[in-house]
């Protein structure tokens, strides 16, 4: 293995992380089994798609998607999905301040709510 090989191992992890805050977003959407929307779960449902513009924004992703072929465009699927890709790695580095400033605004907001300092407002009634 590789020095440069970690990076693409890390996506690995990040996508499964991913996926796990995407199903506790979806959960922030009901309360003893009853939905509703509250700026928390909004809050929580905007943290995995802004960590998800990240990671399959990421050069490994991308490579991932497009590499290892000789006619990209021959593969209609693979070069649409790349095209889209290319479009995050764009904004890669944006997506990366962005993504890092809004998972410590939602540890902070989640922290206060739980602490009793705010309420959060919601649908629920609570």
């Amino acid at each position: 293995m590789t020095f440069q090989n970690l990076h693409r191992y890390a996506l690995i992890f990040g996508i499964i992380f991913i996926f796990l805050l995407s199903y506790d977003a979806i959960l922030a959407f009901f309360n003893d089994g009853k939905f509703g929307v509250g700026v928390g779960s909004i809050v929580l449902l905007i943290n995995p798609i802004l960590l998800g513009c990240y990671t399959f924004g990421c050069h490994s992703f991308r490579h991932l998607i497009g590499g290892g072929t000789d006619c990209l465009s021959c593969n209609k699927l693979r070069y649409h999905t790349w095209r889209k890709v290319s479009f995050l790695n764009e904004r890669h580095m944006l997506f990366a301040w962005v993504s890092l400033f809004w998972v410590g605004f939602a540890d902070v907001y989640v922290r206060l709510v739980s602490m009793g300092v705010i309420t959060d407002l919601n649908t629920w009634g609570i």
